[in-house]
């Protein structure tokens, strides 16, 4: 499921529409650190308003809540993690100035009158993401990490109007994380009670990270000096994690399982194989300290009536487009395989299981082959030829807890200035000046031939095919319970 690239807030007699909605950047519709993101906000009035602000934030937000034992016993949990918070303001009362928020960053952008005359209103605004290591979007039972827009409009003696749209971030691989390196361990075993002698195992991967769809391509060493034959057998698991409060939940699945076949007592065998990973597999999560989602791929042997010895590899499961291509391994990795041809010991993987609890959408949202986002931009999803350098998340949040001594309000970062706007064939807004202030843009009701339109799509949206407005997205089936403005 796509995700939509508008929201909207519920209308009144005098406010009929206050919407929202932003150009993706590449077909997957995903950002990253450095990625500007630009859109519209749409305001209809029925008759004139006078309105005390109107404006948008982009913020990225983790948390996790979770509740254990019942009754008098039972203790909740929670935490919340901020990576970054963006505002631009479009329209602000002079007698009533805005409060001072801390650690948010002000984009600069066109500013309009507070009387707002009657029709349909567009606002352009333009963000551009910071640079850092920020967690993945994702969504689960426990926990969320959230990347959302959101506009708010406020009047006197009247309740906020708000509009909210989340997108989807996916981090640029780190560079200094080299995914390429194979791994290899072993693990020896002496038999006891029901079993007699020992048994050895060494096994190497050819690698660290792996893509959506990709292979796992492993050689395993078995020596069984045991008095039972023994089977190899392999596990994916995915291992959640969310940490709070000096506690922490944590959630297992089981990805897939195989099973070779036996290993006679009294033999050694060098046993090849292939471990297909699913194509929606969901990505990893990292870069957070309180929401952790990660795969171990396990190698073990199964010994009848006692313990299994096993070797865990961790592993990193990344977008399509950051490595090699699916099916290519490391060049320096080869088989360890002197009985050649390699032998085959399973047979076609088993179709991926289905995620526990609700999955966020766009779990898999990992772009198509050989696409990565804002690395190689379409034509279709221009971005600004020379766009000013991002601000790190880590300038506007240098420490996180602010009761820390030595805690400083950290500087503005570099504005981002929007690129010039049309509003979709109608005339835009007048250039900004000091006094008066510009009214806000009008769009001209009923046109007769609007240049912008598509056939059968609705007046004063840009069209976009690829991800229609129309879907509701799935949310957890028990979200977070604290709320951060």
């Amino acid at each position: 499921m796509s995700t939509p690239t508008s929201g909207k807030a519920n209308m009144s007699s005098t406010i009929k529409e206050l919407t929202l909605n932003y150009d993706p950047v590449n077909e997957a519709n995903t950002f990253s650190s450095g990625d500007v993101l630009q859109g519209r906000v749409f305001l209809e009035v029925a008759k004139e308003a006078k309105i005390n602000y109107l404006y948008i934030k982009c913020k990225g937000d983790a948390d996790v809540s979770w509740s254990e034992g019942s009754g008098d016993d039972e203790d909740s949990y929670h935490a919340h993690e901020r990576y970054f918070k963006l505002k631009q303001v479009f329209i602000q009362d002079p007698s009533k100035p805005a409060k001072k928020e801390p650690n948010v960053i002000i984009t600069t952008g066109e500013t309009y009158g507070n009387v707002v005359r009657p029709g349909r209103h567009a606002f352009p605004f333009s963000f551009q993401l910071p640079s850092g290591n920020m967690p993945r979007s994702f969504k689960a039972y426990y926990g969320s990490v959230v990347y959302i827009l959101e506009v708010r409009l406020g009047r006197s003696w009247k309740m906020d109007r708000t509009a909210k749209i989340e997108f989807n971030f996916v981090p640029r691989i780190d560079a200094g994380v080299n995914f390429m390196s194979p791994q290899s361990a072993a693990i020896d075993k002496k038999m006891k009670l029901f079993t007699s002698g020992s048994a050895s195992m060494r096994a190497t991967i050819d690698r660290t990270g792996y893509m959506q769809g990709d292979v796992i391509r492993v050689s395993t060493s078995v020596e069984n000096s045991s008095s039972r034959q023994l089977k190899l057998k392999y596990k994916l698991e995915q291992i959640q994690g969310f940490y709070a409060q000096n506690s922490s939940k944590h959630s297992y699945k089981t990805i897939f399982k195989l099973v070779g076949d036996p290993v006679p007592t009294g033999s050694k065998q060098i046993v090849n194989t292939d471990l297909k990973i699913p194509p929606n597999l969901e990505l990893t999560v990292a870069n957070s300290s309180i929401i952790k989602l990660e795969y171990i791929l396990k190698v073990y042997l199964d010994v009848p009536y006692a313990s299994d010895p096993e070797i865990k590899f961790p592993v990193t499961i990344l977008p399509v487009g950051q490595l090699f291509g699916p099916q290519q391994s490391s060049p320096s990795f080869q088989h360890n395989d002197p009985y050649p041809p390699p032998q085959a010991a399973f047979g076609p993987s088993p179709p991926p299981q289905v995620a526990f609890g609700p999955s966020p959408p766009g779990a898999a949202f990992g772009p198509a082959p050989v696409l990565y986002p804002s690395l190689y931009p379409s034509p279709v999803y221009p971005q600004p030829a020379n766009p000013e350098a991002p601000p790190s998340y880590t300038d506007v949040y240098p420490n996180q807890n602010p009761t820390v001594p030595g805690f400083q309000r950290p500087p503005s970062a570099p504005s981002c200035n929007p690129p010039p706007y049309s509003a979709m064939g109608y005339p835009g807004p007048s250039a900004p000046q000091q006094n008066p202030a510009p009214s806000a843009p009008e769009f001209c009701p009923n046109p007769s031939n609007p240049p912008y339109s598509q056939a059968g799509g609705p007046p004063g949206y840009w069209p976009n095919s690829a991800n229609p407005t129309n879907q509701s997205e799935p949310y957890p089936t028990k979200p977070p319970e604290e709320k951060h403005a």
